[in-house]
């Protein structure tokens, strides 16, 4: 039998299902090119059970009836259709987590209705706890159901979040977990700083923790004459934005520990910190081999004139001979030449 179109109501938990982030270009095109639509499931008062997108493809491609099937006045058994239909498609955490939300009302039902009906344990019915068996019905451990759901809490209680905390659960649901323990002021402002990015959101949301731990730390009391600052473990941007200079003795020395890929970074800070930089040293952390990027480097910038008390050693300048293997077996191919070798150049 068919329907028409116009008088289709959608069911009320699909779309909090199913609706957030669903797209369906991909299901147009087939439709289109196929002219076949699989039968949707209603109800006997027209409530969709399965088959919003085929309805909406429907109304995009201005088709006005649509084949169906009735089933039956049992609100647990179209609860069970509604999630059981929509069984082998791909879905997110997001949408997984919703639909846990189905079992879980469905399976405290059934839950209820074994007592009324006298069912125990003795008659060889494995009930077992509710959230353990949702969890193993959407593929999740039961902790992360448990984590999921209290996403979804937020969401629930606060609506205009649905996009951050959707797509920060699609990411990470630990991830998603720790921004509903953020203040409303924190979590506005990851909303603002990603501004629809969700590629963002997790970078954006360790800047702002940076810069609360930034604003949360005080400078201790006085003037120094030496400071030592490790940026290994530190996110750079919010340091372009601290002032150190109240601290800072008129000559004073500053080292920094930063690791190769951070030498930029190092003396971009040293300079904003308005220190110049002296010298650095290196602390080579690879006792099996001479060159190695596992190391960190000591980068050391001056205020005033500090006395220097790291000398020079004054020995042989050779290079370790297995920098020149290295380069050989890295670029095999490519002409070599070294310059300024004795005022004079060499080709290898």
């Amino acid at each position: 039998m068919k329907v028409e179109i116009s008088k289709l109501f959608p069911h009320p938990m699909n779309n909090k299902i199913y609706g957030y982030d669903d797209k369906i270009s991909e299901l147009v095109e087939k439709i289109k090119s196929s002219g076949w639509i699989k039968p949707i499931l209603i109800t006997t008062d027209n409530v969709i059970i399965s088959g919003h997108r085929r309805v909406e493809v429907c109304k995009i491609l201005d088709i006005t009836e649509i084949e169906c099937e009735v089933v039956e006045d049992d609100p647990i058994k179209q609860m069970e259709l509604l999630v059981l239909e929509n069984y082998y498609r791909v879905k997110t955490p997001y949408q997984l987590i919703r639909e846990s939300e189905i079992y879980y009302e469905i399976e405290k039902k059934k839950s209820y209705q074994r007592m009324m009906s006298g069912v125990t344990p003795e008659s060889g019915i494995t009930q077992g706890r509710t959230t353990e068996i949702v969890s193993k019905k959407i593929g999740m451990s039961e902790s992360t159901f448990k984590k999921g759901r209290k996403v979804m809490e937020v969401i629930d209680d606060n609506p205009d979040w649905m996009w951050i905390f959707g797509e920060s659960l699609n990411q990470s649901v630990d991830g998603s977990v720790k921004l509903t323990e953020k203040s409303p002021e924190f979590i506005e402002k990851v909303i603002e700083k990603v501004g629809g990015d969700k590629d963002k959101i997790f970078s954006v949301i360790k800047e702002l923790e940076q810069e609360e731990l930034r604003t949360k730390t005080t400078l201790p009391p006085g003037k120094f004459g030496v400071i030592i600052f490790n940026l290994t473990n530190r996110f750079t941007l919010n340091l372009l934005h601290t002032d150190i200079s109240p601290i800072c003795e008129d000559d004073c020395i500053l080292f920094m520990w930063v690791r190769p890929h951070q030498i930029d970074s190092g003396l971009d800070i040293s300079k904003h910190w308005n220190f110049r930089y002296c010298t650095c040293l290196f602390w080579n952390k690879d006792n099996h081999n001479e060159i190695t990027l596992n190391g960190e480097i000591l980068l050391m910038s001056i205020k005033g004139s500090p006395p220097n008390v790291f000398k020079m050693f004054e020995g042989s300048t050779e290079k370790p001979l297995l920098m020149e293997e290295l380069i050989k077996k890295g670029y095999p191919d490519w002409s070599k030449v070294e310059i300024f070798v004795d005022d004079g150049w060499k080709i290898w």
